[in-house]
């Protein structure tokens, strides 16, 4: 009797066991599913597209909830891949034709449509032929004014013109002081020659000193003068840039949770 109990026992408890083993294969499909689909929403808030395309597809492969196709149908809009962002909302509206974002799924719909349309190169037009004229002879197309040049600025060579002109005055004052220089050595030499003292040679050394401080700083005024001439460029107005700006224009509902997860 005991151990027909113990089978009775032991064949319920397997019997719960195999009939528990799917709800519990079940609920973790969800819970890693739920976590799939938490790391899609963190990596699409730092655009990290690739890796959000790949969390919400596995989330979407485990859990098959047609919500979490919205979110697949966000990465792609925001990565321009308009084909794929329209497939993952028109397969919602077809596992969900009755769900409450239906409304909103068409409006994105519509507008990626208009967006899609937009983006499509237009063929070039070529206008049709006009009339021939009276007389004949071909008609001459209008002549094309170029578009008018940008004023250019004069260059502002005052520096050059500062420069240049204290340098022509140390040279100036270079030669008069050698001059005077060369004069008092000379005076010097006639009245006392080799045993002239000090006092009687210091005006000759002073000019000649003040000659050589002015004859280098002619040289480089001069040069600097030459420089700032050079280096006196014209400068062009400033252009306005023309860099295209990209810009990926998200409809209603495409925000990084726009699918709520659900159980």
């Amino acid at each position: 009797m005991l151990s027909r109990r113990r089978g009775l026992g032991l064949l319920g408890f397997f019997t719960v066991l195999a009939l528990s083993g799917p709800a519990w294969g079940q609920e973790s499909a969800d819970e890693l599913a739920r976590r799939h689909f938490d790391s899609g929403v963190a990596y699409l808030q730092e655009s990290d597209y690739d890796n959000a395309l790949k969390a919400f597809q596995k989330a979407y492969d485990l859990s098959k909830r047609p919500e979490i196709l919205l979110n697949i149908a966000t990465v792609h809009e925001r990565t321009a891949n308009l084909d794929a962002a329209l497939a993952a909302l028109n397969k919602y509206l077809e596992l969900e034709p009755d769900g409450e974002h239906v409304d909103t799924v068409k409006l994105r719909i519509a507008n990626l449509e208009k967006r899609k349309a937009a983006e499509q190169p237009a063929g070039p037009d070529k206008p049709p032929p006009g009339p021939p004229s009276e007389t004949g002879a071909p008609e001459t197309p209008p002549p094309v004014t170029p578009p008018p040049t940008a004023d250019r600025e004069k260059p502002n060579r005052l520096p050059a013109y500062i420069a240049l002109g204290v340098g022509a005055a140390a040279a100036g004052g270079a030669v008069v002081t050698g001059i005077i220089a060369k004069k008092e050595y000379d005076d010097a030499n006639d009245s006392c020659g080799p045993s002239c003292s000090d006092s009687q040679l210091s005006t000759g050394r002073s000019m000649a000193v003040v000659s050589t401080v002015l004859t280098g700083v002619a040289v480089v005024g001069a040069g600097l003068g030459v420089t700032l001439w050079l280096t006196a460029d014209h400068k062009e107005p400033a252009q306005a840039s023309a860099a295209p700006r990209l810009r990926f224009g998200g409809g209603p509902g495409s925000a990084a949770a726009s699918a709520l997860w659900k159980f």
